[in-house]
């Protein structure tokens, strides 16, 4: 036997469900915090390439793999285990999204690499900056807006 529930008890079901997946990508996400530190690193990075060119030459690309890495850490369970983290849930391939962030990397790219053929003074500094802003501005809400869509 089934019955039908009441209005108010509907509305409530339906924030309780609103809260829990809320509370969901809250858990999966990075803290506010790890989005600022990224955002310094990769300013951080723009200054040495700018200013220590051989230092980046020497050390860029294990510094570039060693970011690679903590990236993907949160979606494995031994890297979720070693981090003590819940591991993220897969989310689902959302074209848009992918097609904005592709866009947003070719018009930084394209922009960088127009601002050096152009012998724009101090280019590595200018783009870091601009995507280490970026990342700790936007990065927070991006990562709430894309857990909650795939919870």
């Amino acid at each position: 036997m089934s019955t039908t529930p009441t209005p108010e008890e509907a509305r409530r079901a339906l924030q309780d469900v609103d809260r829990r997946r809320d509370q969901t990508a809250a858990a999966a996400g990075w803290p506010w915090w790890a989005w600022l530190a990224s955002g310094v690193a990769v300013v951080a990075c723009g200054f040495a390439a700018d200013q220590y060119p051989d230092f980046v030459r020497t050390y860029g690309t294990t510094i570039v793999i060693l970011l690679l890495v903590v990236a993907m850490l949160p979606n494995t369970r031994w890297g979720a285990t070693l981090l003590k983290r819940p591991v993220r849930p897969r989310a689902t391939a959302d074209t848009s999204a992918l097609l904005w962030s592709v866009l947003v990397v070719a018009l930084l790219i394209g922009g960088t690499t127009l601002a050096s053929a152009l012998d724009v003074p101090h280019v590595w500094v200018w783009s870091g900056l601009i995507v280490g802003v970026l990342m700790a501005a936007a990065g927070p809400w991006w990562q709430r807006r894309v857990l909650t869509r795939s919870a």
